[in-house]
């Protein structure tokens, strides 16, 4: 599964709702304060919404404390409570044949269906995107879903709505997709009176309900004897399912798509001879770099060697370190640091002893080198080091999505170099001069996002590249224009 596009509206400074296209590599680019955080901040509150139904979210459970959310009032456009937090993203299974849509079904219900009906759900699509609007509720003092929608090929097949302090939601429409098979008895002219789809409600204050319970319609007020009179139930528990499938399954596989979510925050810590590395590293300690450290003194030989390297070879960043991992102290007790030795001159280096950059980038090469299906979130990698090593992470990125194409990279940055060395091989590319083929830059492995401030609020501008190594569009307000402004 792939993410290809996220949906930002009424969150932190971008007022009217946006699609941002996404690509395996994602640069967001733009002056200071102009929102490019606030993009990858969007996909980090998503997923407290849908895996941990957290909507009043104080702090991101995949970055930590580390970064504050502040609930919604700090959340929502404006610190209105009145105004609406809409999120939302396209997700595309064309290549990924092991994501199977989960039919909420255990093993003896399913026997129960194929012995009763004959069959069982087989709801999918090759692409589906959804919204989800967060509001407040001002009775209840808290924040809730009060709309879920879900399209595929252009038709809002499933859609959810809650009112403020009501017990129950409602499912306003459902309609199966031209491809789904739907046997004749559970076609909605069949199951409805009217003939159309009329609203089911549902137990929930959200209209989201917990997206890993299938739907209950014991309290549906259609006679499931009338749908099918040889066993009622299981066509209670067929209609369950199959709701249940087309609805939340592809949220499911998000959220697991999720849980291998890196953000690398802007600041990263420099190791010390104090510093202790956990051998259970987490999530929430990639946001200050500590994760990188420890993920490479305690990874396999494998990710050691690809980490180094990128450190010292010409086709990255042609150093003379050499990274190393020594236990020290008494077998129970065993610890781990991460030493640093020049290949010269084979003198051991603490990383506080050696210029900043190695530190600051230090985690972002680990991710790139981790063999996972990750989605490496990152504000600014070039952070401290030199254009050529800036030149050199488009490279990093370029190969990882190539050895792995589930990976993913989304970068809040300011570098040029970095833009640059990715529109070469774009172009590069496509006149079949690249030298080393994990480098090479189709048009779907990049996609530009520019977000400047207007009015006080933030718009996104999205840009693609060309075969000619170049922008699509014109660039926005300059950003390259600097550097001809001072030749010139």
């Amino acid at each position: 599964m792939k993410i290809t596009s996220l949906t930002v509206g009424g969150f932190k400074g971008i007022k009217h709702k946006a699609t941002v296209p996404l690509a395996p590599i994602t640069l967001f680019f733009g002056a200071n304060s102009t929102g490019k955080s606030t993009v990858l901040h969007a996909l980090l509150y998503l997923y407290e919404v849908i895996a941990k139904r957290n909507f009043d979210a104080q702090y991101s459970s995949i970055a930590g404390e580390s970064l504050y959310f502040g609930g919604f009032q700090n959340l929502v456009y404006g610190k209105d409570l009145n105004s609406v937090i809409t999120l939302g993203a396209t997700l595309d299974f064309r290549d990924s044949a092991a994501d199977i849509w989960d039919d909420y079904l255990s093993d003896s219900e399913s026997w129960l269906l194929e012995t009763h009906l004959g069959f069982t759900p087989e709801s999918d699509a090759d692409t589906i995107s959804f919204e989800i609007d967060v509001r407040w509720d001002a009775t209840k003092n808290r924040a809730y879903i009060s709309r879920y929608a879900c399209r595929s090929q252009g038709i809002e097949y499933f859609k959810t709505t809650a009112q403020a302090g009501r017990p129950e939601c409602q499912i306003v429409h459902y309609q199966p997709l031209p491809h789904w098979d739907v046997a004749e008895l559970f076609k909605v002219d069949n199951i409805f009176d009217s003939g159309q789809w009329e609203d089911v409600s549902i137990h929930s204050q959200d209209a989201l309900p917990n997206i890993q319970q299938r739907l209950d319609l014991s309290n549906f007020h259609v006679d499931w004897t009338d749908v099918y009179e040889d066993h009622p139930l299981a066509a209670q528990l067929f209609a369950e399912a199959a709701l249940s499938q087309a609805a939340f399954a592809p949220l499911k596989l998000l959220v697991n798509k999720l849980e291998d979510f890196i953000h690398i925050g802007p600041l990263r810590m420099v190791p010390t001879r104090a510093t202790v590395l956990n051998k259970q590293t987490s999530s929430q300690r990639w946001y200050d770099g500590t994760a990188g450290w420890e993920s490479f003194a305690f990874s396999s030989e494998r990710v050691k060697t690809k980490t180094n390297e990128k450190f010292i070879s010409s086709q990255f960043f042609g150093t003379n370190y050499c990274f190393e991992s020594p236990s020290y102290g008494e077998p129970s007790m065993s610890e781990k640091s991460v030493i640093l030795k020049d290949t010269h001159t084979d003198i051991p280096l603490l990383p506080s002893s050696v210029g900043v950059g190695v530190s600051q980038v230090f985690p972002f090469v680990v991710a790139t080198s981790l063999e996972q299906d990750l989605i490496v979130s990152c504000e600014q990698p070039e952070l401290h080091i030199h254009p050529k090593w800036q030149l050199a992470l488009g490279d990093m990125m370029l190969e990882s999505i190539k050895n792995n194409p589930d990976r993913m990279f989304l970068i809040e940055t300011h570098s040029e170099h970095l833009m640059l060395r990715l529109l070469k091989r774009r172009r590069e590319t496509a006149e079949e001069a690249i030298e080393y083929e994990p480098f090479g830059c189709e048009k779907n492995d990049v996609q530009v996002v520019f977000c400047e401030q207007s009015d006080g609020k933030t718009r996104l501008i999205p840009i693609k590249t060309t075969d000619e190594g170049e922008f699509d569009a014109p660039w926005p307000n300059g950003f390259f224009e600097e550097r001809r402004e001072e030749l010139f």
